[in-house]
């Protein structure tokens, strides 16, 4: 076997919660250290280690971030009150996810469906669909109250120069509730940037779904400042890789009927914020389970976490505290790492190194399928649960498989 790939600069790892900080530590030495020579920056951001430093350790986590640009995030746990009395913890803890997003201007998140062949679908036709969210804006924050009796609404804008406008005025209205959304011509814009870039390192045509027939004004700015984005920045790349935008919004209704029909195949589906929150966990569920999803977080900058878009799955970790048993499927974990090294090797501009990482994707890809013959899968996945292997099992398996690969 060749001596391991030397990947330039360093990868950030944010080790989560549950059994996660010890499968990230058996992909990293058992997988990929065979494979690649990488710096790893290792922060522990589970809630105890929040706690403990008052969440020094997430500010830490994310300051590497900023300075290396590419990050592997393991599932974490955002705890409630009852959760965080039960836990120990001496005050509540905000989302992490939420604070990196603010942290590194995150601009896009993409869910894209790791395709088996082999495990059926509950929307067949549908595959390599990439769903692709607004991070930031929207009903996210928005002032949201309850509107007390009869009468009328007023927007009133102040300006900083100290001149006011009525953006609306006499807007009848009953008791019932009111709630203000606001998006900013930048954060549009890093929207733009960052689904357009992603799009070209994944080879794949863009549109964006809204509905600017209802809400011509705000849905509207999204497409014109996209096309701006996309004449200015992207039209000639995309152009000669063959790749299309659409320069008209689609109407998001129609848009939705048509993936589980297959007609959105290979396409990125670009999304204002609350839009993509539910479509991607509808694309989720149409095809299999958020553990067979991608996930990444994208800047406008070129900065990008991956992280396993599925939950820390507390019913497994009795058997790991037991039986040092890993229980979980780590597929998409596994592809979290490779993303994030394919990201890395993409700023360094080293070819060699892409390759390796989306050859690593294939390789999960490639050990399921077989395991679907041999019944040699976890147990989420295994035909008959009571012949399931382990985790550390199965990432055993991909490095035999990937072994072979390069």
């Amino acid at each position: 076997m060749p001596a391991p790939f030397k990947l330039g600069g360093s990868i950030v790892d944010m080790t989560g919660d549950g059994v996660w900080p010890h499968m990230s530590k058996e992909i990293r030495d058992e997988l990929i250290a065979p494979f690649f020579q990488i710096d790893w920056k290792v922060h522990d951001i589970s809630v105890y280690a929040r706690d403990k430093s008052d969440d020094a350790a997430l500010n830490n986590a994310i300051e590497d971030l900023k300075t290396h640009k590419a990050a592997v995030k393991g599932p974490t746990i955002t705890p409630t009150m009852e959760e965080t009395k039960k836990l120990g913890l001496s005050k509540k803890l905000d989302s992490p996810n939420g604070i990196i997003r603010r942290a590194i201007s995150g601009a896009a998140i993409l869910r894209n469906t790791i395709e088996i062949d082999g495990i059926g679908k509950f929307a067949p036709l549908m595959r390599d669909v990439t769903i692709a969210r607004q991070a930031v804006g929207g009903i996210y924050g928005a002032p949201n109250v309850a509107i007390p009796s009869k009468g009328t609404l007023k927007i009133v804008f102040e300006g900083e120069d100290g001149t006011t406008e009525n953006l609306v005025e006499n807007r009848k209205a009953s008791a019932g509730v009111l709630m203000l959304t606001t998006e900013t011509d930048s954060s549009i814009r890093d929207y733009a940037h960052a689904v357009f870039a992603q799009a070209l390192a994944m080879n794949k045509s863009v549109i964006f779904a809204a509905k600017d027939t209802i809400n011509p004004v705000y849905d509207g700015r999204f497409i014109d400042i996209f096309n701006q984005i996309f004449k200015e920045s992207y039209a000639e790349k995309f152009t000669t890789a063959g790749l299309t935008f659409a320069d008209k919004v689609q109407l998001i209704d129609a848009v939705v009927s048509k993936i589980p029909q297959g007609k959105m195949n290979g396409t990125v589906i670009a999304l204002k914020n609350y839009d993509g929150d539910v479509v991607s966990d509808q694309v989720a569920g149409e095809h299999k389970s958020l553990g067979l999803m991608d996930s990444t977080l994208v800047s406008a900058d070129g900065t990008l976490l991956a992280d396993p878009p599925h939950g820390t799955a507390p019913d497994l970790e009795p058997a790991w505290h037991e039986k040092g048993i890993l229980l979980a499927n780590p597929a998409a974990h596994i592809f979290a790492y490779a993303e994030a090294i394919r990201h890395k090797a993409e700023l360094n501009g080293q070819a060699e190194g892409i390759v390796m990482a989306k050859k690593l994707k294939q390789a999960v890809i490639l050990t399921i399928e077989k395991g679907l013959q041999t019944g040699a899968l976890t147990g989420d996945l295994a035909p008959d649960r009571s012949k399931s292997i382990s985790g550390q099992q199965f990432i055993a398996d991909v490095r035999d498989v990937y072994k072979g690969m390069i």
